[in-house]
């Protein structure tokens, strides 16, 4: 780049141009530092700063900068909707339900809107608190205000049961006792009987009689 430039040039700017040429030859992998998932964490500031990201706050952990920055096209792309508040919040990595004033009962204010925020284990503090409130401020619509964020914990366990039936039937041997006999009355029956019979003696024939 140096021959490029007039003989009247001075030294200071040919010596610029000459670092400018090396600077040309430097690699710059630009795919790699706009991706949220492979940009080294050291820039990934400088891409929230690029993806226009709303909210960031240097106590965040590594997985939820990226995680921010992964979100923010499509919270943009809907921005001042409920979806984006959901978006929003959740890349914090915490699941979240918006409830409008017409869903509360009895309803609230018009135009308010509260937040159910499950903290799991990792519990809530204040810094957690102002961040999430502030992320949800710059996620709602102008017409909608934020009156209050709730923490829900909520405990998963192994649910166990169980059941058992038991039926039988009892039997009782008794020895056996003749029970009272009992004839109806009959009236007077009388009876008779006739047998008749007659004895013939027969004799072989043929014999002499004296």
């Amino acid at each position: 780049m140096a021959d490029l430039l007039p003989a009247s040039a001075t030294a200071q700017e040919r010596a610029l141009a000459e670092a400018l040429a090396r600077l040309s030859g430097v690699p710059v992998p630009v795919a790699t530092l706009w991706n949220p998932d492979a940009c080294p964490a050291a820039l990934l500031p400088w891409l929230a700063w690029a993806m226009s990201v709303d909210q960031w706050e240097p106590e965040w952990t590594e997985a939820q900068r990226r995680e921010v920055i992964r979100r923010c096209v499509a919270v943009h792309r809907i921005k001042g909707t409920r979806g984006a508040l959901e978006r929003a919040v959740g890349a914090l990595g915490y699941t979240v339900r918006v409830r409008e004033w017409f869903e509360e009962e009895p309803k609230g204010a018009p135009y308010t809107f509260r937040l159910e925020v499950e903290v799991d284990d990792r519990g809530i503090s204040d810094g957690l608190y102002a961040q999430l409130r502030a992320t949800a401020e710059a996620a709602r619509n102008v017409r909608s205000h934020l009156a209050g964020l709730r923490a829900v914990s909520t405990v998963r366990g192994v649910l166990r049961t169980g059941t058992a039936a038991l039926g039988g039937a009892v039997l009782r041997v008794l020895p056996w006792q003749p029970g009272e006999v009992a004839a109806p009355a009959a009236g007077a029956r009388t009876g008779a009987a006739l047998a008749a019979y007659h004895q013939i003696t027969v004799q072989p024939s043929g014999g002499e009689h004296g």
